[in-house]
């Protein structure tokens, strides 16, 4: 853990900067963290709630260049497309 002391020698925080860093770190410890002030680092979950599962399966070379062309034109990625086919037909389905 990072003490006081070696945030001022090691990073040139000043006391108001301190003073500030703990105020910001008691508020998102209790859950009141304003709106806005945080960033969310990397992709964001593609379905809320339900877990996603690796699914592999073998297609033949042609099939799939066919799958990645309809893809680009609808302007989604491989795995998008595909989602959404299976969900198409499973609609029938259900």
């Amino acid at each position: 853990m990072v003490d006081d002391k070696e945030l001022i020698e090691r990073y040139g925080m000043t006391e108001a900067e301190l003073s500030s860093l703990r105020s910001d770190a008691k508020s998102y410890e209790s859950g009141n963290w304003p709106e806005g002030k945080t960033i969310i680092i990397g992709r964001p979950p593609l379905y809320d709630g339900d877990e996603l599962e690796n699914v592999t399966f073998r297609m033949r070379k042609s099939r799939l260049r066919a799958v990645d062309r309809a893809a680009k034109e609808a302007g989604k990625s491989r795995s998008e497309f595909l989602r959404e086919a299976i969900d198409k037909a499973l609609a029938g389905i259900a």
